[in-house]
């Protein structure tokens, strides 16, 4: 039976990186291994915190190959799931959720099954298909208490790592040799969150666009859209998609005049912007002012003020500006801030309700951001949400002694969680650590051009960042170029380790990755 032990602060409950399988004592044979069907027995008990509710012999079935799949229950609201292939690589990988989670990651699952791997997933402690658990609603101190807040937060992610882990133990003959993290967005957040708090329970993490200041990441909602949407949501944004356009075709492709856009900087014009933050677009420059008539290829004083707003962020409260290079892109803009037609930015759709439910003790169930959020008093009203979902200190000194491994990601391109959040927490590390150099040794960061939030956009999005990770962990091969390639296309481009940048060499095919090199910038 596996009673679950409580969970601080930070402490070291994490199990070990082996799979927390532990050592016999003296000559005691190790436990036989317990086939799929026999697992639900060892946690039968009503006094057990963890329940099987499942354990089933799943066949080969189209591209799926045949596993145990077990499902369970952790503390009474954990749902979560195991699958363990038949031909196993010996290796755990646990894969994080989306959004505010509330429910369990199965199509990550299946692809770690496909490669062999012992997979997991958690709903993180509540249901999103019940209407009062959906969305923040799981976070109504007077219907659920704190309880379910801090399963999201951090408990639920860390339980079902143990857990899961003495089930992989269980089931094999042979224990797990290494166990891997793999998320991105609220996924990035559970793995830094992890490797801050129980960094025993994996060896390596791959961390994509991680929402780790999530009680900042919430504020770039009003930070954005209090300039677009004088009027509410419905009322539509003041800039319109048109102009939206017209913004980020001048941002890459230039004016006309002065200024010459800034896709073509490093040599390759392939609608991407290498590094924004050498791209000297400026709003009051380079877009036209209308005239009293107006015009179709020009801004009003309105429009030229809201985008300007939009780029600013809000410094006072440490909601930082905005990179250009996403206004006009697949996954950018027209997805997050100015969307098509009658279709809800999705800013607007993640962020609303937590501040209704997960930033204000009390909750503030009738509370609107867009006309009642005070930026003199509400960001200091968050204290026990940074408690609870900040995952920002940058003292991975226990971690790095231990070992432990972390590729980050994220897309330049991704208005949605801003890019700037995570070059500034690798120079927070790195002022902890005293030089970018210490932390090289154990964090790699890649900043991905043209990517979106995860994936898409006009950039080369499709990587694999396990691999490269694995390597690292067993086989201490530092990760270097990875290459990714966009989907549709045979085009290849390498993602190089921060500071470095993916360099033409101009001669080769640029859709071709051997055609550049990593390079840092002067």
């Amino acid at each position: 039976m596996l009673p679950i032990p409580p969970v601080a602060g930070g402490g070291n409950e994490g199990g070990n990186g082996e799979g927390g399988g532990g050592a016999t004592g003296g000559n005691t044979p190790p436990p036989e291994p317990l086939a799929c069907a026999d697992l639900a027995s060892r946690f039968e008990s009503e006094q057990d915190a963890v329940v099987i509710v499942s354990a089933t012999d799943v066949a080969q079935a189209q591209d799926l190959p045949a596993h145990c799949d077990v499902r369970g229950t952790i503390r009474g609201n954990i749902k979560f799931a195991v699958f363990m292939p038949k031909e196993w690589n010996g290796r755990f990988q646990m894969v994080g959720n989306g959004g505010k989670a509330g429910s369990i990651s199965f199509s990550a699952m299946e692809s770690a099954l496909r490669q062999g791997y012992a997979t997991s997933s958690t709903d993180t402690g509540h249901d999103a298909s019940i209407r009062s658990q959906s969305g923040a609603r799981f976070g109504y101190d007077a219907e659920f208490g704190r309880d379910m807040e801090i399963d999201f937060g951090y408990r639920a992610v860390h339980l079902t790592a143990l857990v899961s882990k003495e089930i992989v133990n269980a089931h094999y003959p042979e224990k797990i040799q290494y166990s891997y993290w793999n998320g991105c967005s609220t996924g990035g957040r559970q793995g830094l969150m992890e490797a801050q708090r129980f960094p025993e329970d994996f060896d390596g993490y791959a961390v994509g666009a991680p929402v780790y200041n999530y009680t900042r990441q919430q504020m770039s909602a009003p930070a954005l859209l209090q300039h677009l949407y004088k009027s509410g949501i419905a009322g539509g944004s003041v800039i319109s998609p048109a102009k939206r356009d017209l913004i980020g075709n001048i941002v890459y492709n230039g004016n006309g005049g002065n200024y010459p856009g800034c896709d073509a900087l490093d040599g390759v014009k392939d609608g991407q912007i290498r590094n924004p933050l050498r791209c000297n677009f400026d709003p009051l420059v380079h877009v036209p002012m209308c005239g009293p008539s107006g015009g179709a290829d020009c801004l009003t004083a309105e429009e030229q003020a809201a985008l300007v707003g939009v780029y600013k962020g809000r410094p006072d409260v440490s909601v930082l500006a905005l990179p250009v290079g996403s206004e006009n892109t697949q996954g950018g803009w027209p997805d997050w801030l100015i969307t098509n037609g009658t279709r809800t930015p999705q800013l607007h759709t993640v962020m609303a309700d937590a501040f209704q439910y997960l930033l204000f003790e009390p909750d503030r169930p009738d509370f609107d951001y867009l006309t009642q959020f005070d930026w003199s008093a509400d960001p200091h009203r968050m204290e026990t949400a940074k408690q609870t979902y900040n995952a920002t200190n940058p003292d991975l000194r226990r971690f790095a002694e231990a070992g432990k491994k972390i590729i980050m990601y994220h897309g330049w391109t991704d208005p949605g969680v801003n890019p700037m959040g995570t070059l500034e927490y690798r120079a927070n590390v790195e002022s902890v650590f005293g030089s970018p150099a210490a932390v090289e040794r154990f964090m790699k960061l890649y900043m991905v051009p043209g990517m979106g939030h995860c994936s898409g956009g006009p950039g080369h999005g499709s990587v694999d960042w396990v691999a490269p990770l694995k390597d690292w962990v067993e086989h201490g091969k530092e990760p270097q170029a990875i290459v990714g390639s966009k989907p549709g296309t045979q085009s290849t481009r390498p993602h190089c380790p921060y500071p470095q940048e993916a360099a033409y060499d101009g001669q080769g095919n640029v859709d071709d990755a051997q055609s550049y090199s990593c390079a840092t910038p002067g």
